[in-house]
């Protein structure tokens, strides 16, 4: 849906996840340029945050929240091979291994950037959340619209 005040703007809110728990919507697209909220096990699980149950475990909830992202990627007819950007936030460092496990099986292709924090969560359990940008070229003649990083166009 494009708001009417801002059309050069998508939000992104597919009917096979959850709504957000919060004020934000699951992606934003501005032309080509598609940022994708942080995304947890719990982005396919509906109710009140509290009563939402994590499945056990760090590979679980980590291929959850890859397979919600997937989900957001396939409603703009994207998938992992658009992604350039990957954030992941882990509540134990020690899980970084197995997450690199998965950027090699999600995303062979290598050609992304990535970072990794180590954090609290709001929910408890939650042991990881993943927020990626995708570059879409079937949607590179929409709006004219600057990476978003680069808000006045100038990209050098």
């Amino acid at each position: 849906m494009m708001p009417a005040d801002r059309p050069f703007i998508e939000a992104i809110n597919p009917s096979d996840l959850a709504p957000p728990a919060g004020h934000f919507d699951r992606a934003m697209r501005i032309g080509p340029w598609l940022t994708v909220s942080g995304t947890s096990a719990l982005t396919n699980l509906t109710g009140p945050v509290e009563d939402r149950r994590l499945p056990a475990g760090f590979r679980a909830q980590a291929d959850l929240a890859f397979d919600n992202i997937a989900i957001v990627l396939a409603a703009v007819d994207a998938g992992f091979e658009h992604v350039y950007e990957v954030h992941a936030t882990l509540a134990r460092a020690e899980d970084f291994g197995t997450l690199n496990e998965i950027f090699r099986e999600r995303i062979p292709q290598r050609g992304f950037v990535g970072s990794g924090y180590v954090a609290e969560f709001l929910g408890p359990g939650m042991l990881i959340e993943v927020e990626v940008r995708a570059y879409l070229p079937h949607f590179a003649g929409d709006a004219p619209a600057p990476h978003p990083t680069h808000p006045n166009g100038d990209n050098s």
